[in-house]
């Protein structure tokens, strides 16, 4: 078993602790099936349907703004109530929850709008949503955060907003337009897809878009109100993929839903619920846009945004940001001695001391990859450590290394290094392997193909070896690479 799907695997059972034993886990067998199934509604629709963001996003026609801001990585979502006037089976938070809370936006609270503005200059944002709860439960404090927006920030920022049409009517919705939204987007799923609230905005906002999760069971209610949001003048519909949290999963159970080893653990038939709408779509020439907004896409792109808008903070000198947006770092530990005299040769070829750092004893030295074409890896194994920044309101431990982020005179933010993952590479071909896979970026087929012509192999234990070792470089994909199309059925 590779070791990417035997980690997948084994972090699943980790995060579902609570409920692993009791959810629908695919089998080995229904992974082929599925595959093959996939695959055939793929080539169906191929040639069909636009492609973006490395193919993890599919659909006919164009994205909406907002999408597209997400997709570059320039979009805040903040959560501006939490209660809500449904009560949807796939809701991923806690319903019974009935205490109002501030506003939220990754894990940092805005009690005023003010602080948030200053939030979306500071990092250079150029669109912004408003969710919940139900956003419209919290009408005058929206209106107050988009007219701030507008006041600071001008025209060149893109607002939405989410809502399940419980509480729209025409003079909210003038209002809002009036302050400054762009587009609003429906819930339909949530009210037995009911167009009344949709049909109200058509005309008033400028951008009306329908946001629903794909639900297996509404499938062919959905593709009979394909030819009406059309006709009424929806701009876009969006399906995402169902995942279960602790708050929704025993709904999902009970609905029989099929769980995959995947980042955000997704439902398999969401999956394949959102490929036959947009293969209905296309066969029946609709017209509408539709873009599948998958849960691999928001792992991929969402969480890299997250991590390339607040790295440089925190990142030295001589580590560097991977294609995914993670901290690598690659340092050497030996014997003071050793390192001694690795940093005589750095010195010696007048190698910027930018390039590289000592620890205080002298045991670890790290490198800036530019620096590894300078060693002899026969003696020295290459250690490679992943950090990501991750946001806090205050400082948790002053001891641990993190930077002080001004938004005003009166509102600081703390950005913190997190340990990802660590690995050591001992053997000099794997470490060679890693320097043109990752930093000269050299073809994969190529790269293997030397890496299984160089190693070293006396016995069938060293086969093995080299097998571990391939498996391992394969895995530092996760935190090189952003990853392309949709994920592996396993």
């Amino acid at each position: 078993m590779l070791i990417n799907k035997t980690i997948d695997i084994q972090d699943t059972r980790e995060i579902t602790g609570w409920a692993y034993s009791d959810m629908k886990w695919l089998t080995e067998a229904e992974a082929e099936e599925y595959t093959q199934k996939r695959n055939d509604l793929l080539q169906s629709i191929s040639g069909k349907v636009n492609r973006h963001c490395l193919d993890s996003k599919i659909g006919p026609g164009k994205l909406s703004p907002g999408c597209m801001s997400c997709g570059q990585g320039t979009w805040s979502c903040i959560f501006i109530d939490c209660l809500c006037t449904a009560n949807c089976f796939y809701c991923p938070q806690d319903r019974k929850n009935t205490e109002e809370r501030p506003p939220t936006e990754s894990g940092l609270t805005f009690d005023n709008a003010e602080d948030y503005v200053n939030y979306l200059e500071k990092f250079k944002f150029k669109g912004v949503s408003f969710s919940g709860g139900e956003p419209l439960l919290a009408y005058e404090k929206v209106l107050t955060y988009i007219r701030k927006i507008r006041e600071r920030l001008g025209n060149e920022i893109y607002i939405w907003l989410y809502t399940n049409g419980d509480l729209v009517n025409k003079v909210k919705l003038k209002a809002l337009k009036d302050a400054g939204l762009n587009e609003i987007r429906f819930d339909i799923a949530a009210r037995k897809y009911d167009l009344k609230a949709v049909k109200t905005a058509v005309g008033i906002i400028d951008t009306v878009t329908v946001e629903i999760p794909a639900v297996p069971e509404d499938y062919l209610v959905l593709i009979k109100c394909l030819p009406r949001l059309k006709a009424i003048g929806v701009a876009h519909l969006n399906l995402h993929q169902l995942f279960p949290t602790e708050h929704c999963y025993k709904r999902f159970i009970d609905r029989g839903y099929t769980f995959l080893h995947q980042p955000t653990i997704p439902v398999l038939e969401s999956e394949m619920t959102a490929l036959r709408v947009i293969q209905y779509a296309v066969e029946k020439n609709i017209g509408l846009p539709i873009n599948y907004c998958c849960s691999i896409y928001k792992h991929r792109f969402q969480q890299k945004a997250y991590r390339e808008r607040f790295l440089s903070f925190i990142m030295e000198r001589n580590e560097v940001p991977t294609e995914s947006g993670f901290i690598r770092r690659l340092a050497i530990q030996d014997t003071p001695a050793k390192i001694g005299k690795l940093i005589k040769l750095l010195q010696d070829l007048r190698r910027s001391h930018r390039l590289w750092s000592c620890n205080k004893n002298g045991s670890e030295l790290v490198v800036h990859p530019s620096l590894l074409k300078h060693f002899d890896f026969n003696s020295h194994d290459l250690i490679v450590s992943y950090f990501a920044p991750q946001l806090k309101t205050a400082r948790e431990d002053e001891n641990e290394p993190g930077k002080k982020v001004a938004l005003s005179s009166c509102r600081s933010i703390f950005v913190e290094r997190k340990f990802v993952h660590e690995t050591t590479i001992k053997n000099p071909v794997s470490i060679k392997g890693f320097q043109e896979l990752f930093i000269q970026r050299i073809n994969q087929g190529d790269v293997f193909k030397q890496f299984y012509t160089n190693y070293d192999l006396k016995t069938k234990a060293d086969i093995d070896q080299m097998m571990i070792e391939k498996d391992r470089l394969d895995y530092l994909k996760t935190w090189e690479f952003i990853g392309s199309g949709l994920h592996k059925i396993y």
